[in-house]
This record gives C-alpha cells, structure tokens and sequence, in this order.
C-alpha cells in the first residue's frame, strides 16, 4: 500500500514539475515574443532576464537561423522530433535522457517573428530527491515489517503459551506421566480451562488407579484356588491310568486351559505392577551374544542360532531378567505360531543395538502389525479359535512395555532372509565401552 502510494506520489510531483516548466516557457516565449519587436533589442539582455525555474537552459533560434544561449546549449541538444513539431507551430514538450540524466525539454514557434524558443530543465534533481525518499521508505517499510513481525511473534508466543503448555501436558499424560499439571493461569477464562484440565488428569489417574488395582486384586484372589486346582489336577494326571478314556481326555483339556489361566493370572500380575509404576529396573551391563546364546539354551526352541555381522564385542546396558523374559516370549510365540524361530541376528545401528528374532511362518498382514502388541490381541487367521489358540493375548504387550521400560522399541516387519516370516525387532541403547577382559557372566 505505501509502494503503491509512494509511486502514485512520484508521478505527481513529475508531472507538477513539467507542468510548471511548461508554463514558465510560454510566459517566456510571451515575453520575447513583445521585446524582438523592439529593433535592436539586446538577445543576450533578454535572454537574461527571462525567468528559468530549477537552472533550466534557454535557447532562442532566430529566424536568420542563429542560435542565442547563455548556458551553453546548442541545437544538436533539441530532440529531432521535436524540432519538427515546433517548426510546424505547434508547442511541444518532451522527456528524454541523456548521460547527465533525465531531462525535459519544451519548445514553441514565435510566429511574429519565424524564431524557436526552447526550455530544457533538468530532472536531476527531482529524481536525486525522489530517490532518496525512496531509500526512506524502503528501510522504513522494511523496518515496520520487522518490528511488526518481531511483535507479532512476541505476542503469539505469549496468547498460545497456555496452548502449548496444555499440548506438552497432553503428550506427557499420554506417556503415562500422571502426575503433571497445568500452572494456575492469571486469566480468568484460562484459569477456568487450567482447573477443569488438571481435574480431568486427576479423575482419569484415580480411576486407572483403581482399574489397576482391582485387575491386581482379582490376580491376587485367583492365585489360591488356582492353586488347588493345580494341586487337584495334578492328583488326577498321576491317576490317569485308572481313568476311562473319557475321563482322560476331561482331565487333558482341563490341565491345558488351567495351564493357560495360570499364565493369564501371572501377566494380569504383571501388567497391573507396570500400570501402577511399581516396575524399577536392575540395571547390569554385559555382552549380548552371549546372554542370547544362554538365554536361546534354556527356551524350548534350544537350537535357534544367534548371529552377528559385528567385529567386536556388542555392550548392552539393561535389566537382564527382563529382557530375559521378553527373549523368550518372542521366541515361544514364534513356537506357537511359525513352527519356531529360524535365527537371532544382532546388529549395531548408530548408538543402538537391534536384536531381531526370525522365522518362516506365516508371518504378520501389515494390517496386524502395530495392534499385534495389544493386550489380548491374537492377530491372525487363528484368532479367536479355542481349540488351536495356545496363548492368552498378553505376551506381546508386556514385551513392548519392557522394551519401553528400556527407552526403546519394538516393531514387526516381514525384512526376513527368506523374504517370508517375520522379524520381530528390538532396538536398545548401547553402550560405547572397550572390552578387555571377560564380561560379566549371565546369572539366570
């Protein structure tokens, strides 16, 4: 807008410019028109006494053809066509340039008399001036704008800090971080959102709280009669071969789900300890191959072989029997659903340390992949099916919560060796150490 402005104003004051100078000249030619009337009127004297706005040059072209001019003007300086339009008696003016810079010339025929009379009037200095209020304008505009935008940003930052506040809140409430809450706001509208968002937080942790403790309470009550059960099952498996066939068949099938409701009551024990943030890790430091190696030894699937493209020794920094455990959970479910793991291959990527677990199963559909870490997810074709279903749907979720536990994280792909399967993928924290002794052996 001030461009567009600034421009419209240049214009005007150009054309003001050489209106004036058009004016001044026919007062002029008016003038010497009446003084060469006068025989022996001194050129030189009049041509002094004319009245030249901005030094504007003057040049009289008698009738005998004689060029008159005190500023040193000659007629090689009146622009061709406009030399033409004067000699046919019209009055014309015309804007031009030169290696001085713009000029403006005007002319008109004195017809008394035959001669030409013509103005140049330099623009110099209008363009120096125009010039310099355009560098004005340019570093003014430029800095309105960066003051503006410095300002704008200024107070952005200060109206939508309680909405990032609010949003970093969210983030860290949805990472389990119960315990955060919004500071009391000085606004009465905010400090109204600020008490209903922190009750919110409140009511929510109250009731995961209570959900956790009663899944943990109802784990607790169903160990002692589980564990008659157990007991009873076992005094029938030793009687077994006093049974009829039915019976037996009876007394299989009950062990098999009492087997699979022990585990149930073992994981809900579990989980209800990490949602209440009871878990602490017991870090210990030690070299992965070798606690696979052991960790493979005692699985059900003892001949799975544990591979590793590294030169040197790889360091990992972790709660061993936890990461025990979710060794063997994805091993036992590539047992249960791929007919057993076909390799464990260890690679260092960056600072991290992947352990992948393959097989040559089925493997995973894409759409399965990321709700397979669910609790009571059995993604698949056999999902839902009692009679092949040998888990309970938990095994997946608490490795991903003792991977998250480890800062770091799990995922399933179908990057496998044989292009079929899937890859199970643990990525961990290493450990940047020089290893010149034994390392700690693995106490299991």
């Amino acid at each position: 807008m001030a461009v567009s402005s600034f421009v419209l104003a240049q214009r005007q004051l150009v054309a003001e410019t050489e209106d004036l100078a058009t004016a001044q000249m026919f007062t002029n030619a008016a003038n010497l028109n009446r003084a060469l009337d006068v025989v022996g009127s001194d050129i030189p004297a009049l041509l002094e006494g004319l009245r030249r706005p901005n030094n504007a040059k003057v040049l009289l072209l008698l009738g005998d053809g004689e060029p008159r001019s005190l500023s040193g003007l000659v007629i090689e300086d009146i622009p061709d066509d406009l030399r033409v339009l004067v000699r046919s008696g019209n009055a014309a003016s015309k804007r031009f340039r030169t290696n001085e810079g713009a000029q403006f010339v005007t002319g008109v025929r004195i017809e008394r008399t035959g001669a030409e009379y013509y103005e140049i009037l330099p623009l110099t200095e209008t363009e120096g001036t125009l010039a310099t209020l355009r560098r004005i304008l340019i570093g003014a505009s430029a800095t309105a704008t960066i003051l503006g935008a410095g300002l704008g940003y200024y107070f952005a930052r200060r109206i939508l800090q309680p909405v990032a506040s609010a949003a970093q809140a969210a983030e860290a409430i949805a990472g389990g971080d119960f315990d955060t809450r919004l500071d009391d706001q000085s606004d009465p509208d905010l400090s109204k959102l600020t008490r209903s968002f922190n009750d919110m937080v409140e009511a929510l942790r109250l009731r995961i709280e209570r959900d956790a403790r009663f899944a943990s309470d109802v784990s607790h009550e169903l160990r002692s009669p589980l564990m008659t059960l157990a007991a009873s099952v076992d005094v029938l498996e030793h009687r077994r071969e006093e049974m009829p066939e039915s019976a037996r068949r009876a007394t299989d099938l009950l062990s098999k789900d009492l087997m699979r409701f022990q585990r149930l009551v073992e994981d809900l024990l579990e989980i209800s300890r990490l949602d209440a943030g009871a878990v602490r890790l017991d870090y210990d430091t030690f070299g992965v191959i070798e606690f696979l190696e052991r960790v493979v030894a005692q699985s059900r699937t003892p001949g799975v072989p544990v591979e590793s493209d590294e030169a040197g020794a790889l360091i990992l920094e972790a709660d061993k029997r936890r990461l025990h455990q979710v060794i063997l959970n994805l091993l036992d479910n590539a047992r249960k659903y791929a007919g057993g793991a076909t390799l464990i291959s260890v690679t260092k990527r960056g600072d991290s340390v992947r352990i992948c677990v393959i097989d040559n199963g089925p493997g995973v559909a894409p759409a399965d992949r990321l709700r397979i870490f669910d609790r009571f997810s059995r993604a698949g074709s056999d999902a839902g099916r009692r009679d092949v279903a040998t888990g309970v749907g938990l095994g997946l979720s608490l490795v991903a919560e003792h991977i998250r536990l480890h800062d770091g994280k799990i995922w399933v792909d179908g990057v496998t060796p044989t292009g079929t399967g899937a890859r199970f993928v643990i990525e961990l924290p290493g450990l940047e150490v020089d290893v010149t002794g034994e390392l700690e052996e693995l106490a299991l």
